[in-house]
């Protein structure tokens, strides 16, 4: 059974993880691009492509990819409560690069994939990041709202050309097979849940903190 799970990690901690995505559907295309398998904590080949999403130092040696789903309520309280933290001392600072990558969870989301396809719009008039973090902020902890009518009412928000992006969304058919892209790859990865995190091809599935990300990334920059 697919659900969202609070998850006891160790030490008093918590974690979320939401799953589980059957990788097609939803008009998708695409083949597979990304990486292979592997099990949490390593072995894990990442491909980057010039179509993926990046922020940060593109010359960082240490990159970090997030595979999530904007109705995902720990990928939404990662972004809101833990990114920011991650943003101000190593994307901004130029220390990584952060990749973030669509898993819509299909069958328990059912606003993901439109909020996903919405987001593609805005990246082509350059605001892909800008317009993520203004999704997640209308997440709540029992799903999200997304109509259709507040997706476009971001766009105008952002003060992008609303014409264009109307034109685009909803619903969004061009931008299915860029987000069935990124589930192939996923999926590839043998993926069952939001959000997974991978640092150097080291896997994290479930919520992280900002803490809990810090200590796997600074790891990474002194080379182990």
């Amino acid at each position: 059974m697919s659900a969202c799970l609070l998850l006891l990690v160790g030490m008093g901690q918590t974690g979320g993880l939401c799953g589980i995505n059957t990788g097609g559907g939803n008009n998708g295309g695409g083949g597979n691009n990304g990486g292979g398998g592997g099990n949490n904590g390593g072995g894990n080949t990442i491909n980057l492509l010039a179509s993926d999403h990046i922020i940060g130092n593109p010359n960082a040696t240490v990159v970090v990819v997030e595979y999530s789903d904007f109705q995902c309520p720990f990928c939404g309280r990662f972004a809101r409560q833990e990114y920011p933290t991650i943003k101000q001392n190593y994307i901004d600072t130029g220390k990584i690069r952060f990749v973030f990558r669509h898993f819509p969870l299909r069958n328990i989301h059912n606003r993901a994939e439109a909020a996903a396809r919405a987001t593609e719009c805005a990246h082509d008039q350059g605001k892909f990041f800008e317009y993520h973090d203004l999704v997640f902020q209308t997440t709540d902890a029992n799903g999200a709202i997304l109509t259709d009518a507040q997706l476009q009412a971001h766009a105008a928000t952002l003060g992008l050309n609303t014409t264009t992006f109307n034109a685009c969304f909803p619903p969004g058919d061009s931008k299915a097979a860029r987000v069935q892209q990124d589930v192939n790859s996923g999926t590839a990865l043998s993926l069952t849940g939001t959000p997974t995190f991978f640092v150097n091809g080291q896997r994290l599935s479930g919520f992280q903190t900002a803490a809990e990300l810090s200590a796997v990334i600074d790891q990474k920059l002194a080379g182990n």
